[in-house]
């Protein structure tokens, strides 16, 4: 708590939310500790400044928390590309594609068209959007398609990771097996 504060009067917020008005700071301290919680400065700028009754440890977990991402929440990435891709350039999307969706990622195709690229959206659009789905179809399945229709210059196919299929445990080999010693 900055020492300036310490002379001064503060504006301040107790436990329930509710402002008491701009009180002297010891009294302020003196109501945090009664209610076994932290006086922390919020506001340190204004005049005078806001302090608020809160229990810390609690403020900073939620913060914590907020920062980083819960696991069920998955990253949308995205691969653009036109039809006038090489194959070798479509290789190395599809190596990019299955790098993120390997992680967890959903994963957004973009074929931007260009010029009269735009009349074939309905035929030959969807026919290289689909042959870059299939080609993922080990390892991911589609979630979303166009139907031919744009938007703006692109057709698009979102994928999500496919469920990974719970395999039985593997038997033991006959080299493996025990085999009891006869005597």
């Amino acid at each position: 708590m900055n020492q300036q504060i310490r002379a001064r009067e503060v504006l301040l917020i107790d436990a329930g939310g509710q402002k008491r008005g701009v009180i002297p700071f010891s009294e302020a301290l003196r109501e945090a500790e009664e209610a076994g919680l932290d006086l922390v400065e919020v506001a340190g700028n204004t005049s005078p400044p806001v302090c608020r009754i809160l229990d810390y440890g609690k403020m900073a977990y939620q913060a914590k928390k907020k920062k980083t991402p819960s696991k069920g929440q998955t990253e949308m990435k995205e691969l653009s590309f036109s039809m006038k891709i090489s194959e070798h350039d479509i290789e190395t999307k599809l190596k990019r594609a299955r790098e993120f969706i390997e992680k967890g990622h959903k994963l957004r195709f973009n074929l931007i068209l260009r010029g009269r690229e735009r009349a074939y959206a309905a035929t030959n659009g969807m026919e290289q959007l689909k042959r870059i789905t299939e080609k993922l179809s080990d390892c991911a399945m589609v979630e979303q398609m166009s139907d031919g229709q744009m938007i703006g210059n692109r057709l698009h196919a979102v994928m999500a990771p496919s469920k990974k299929v719970a395999t039985a445990p593997p038997a033991l080999k006959p080299e493996a097996q025990v085999v009891p010693k006869e005597e």
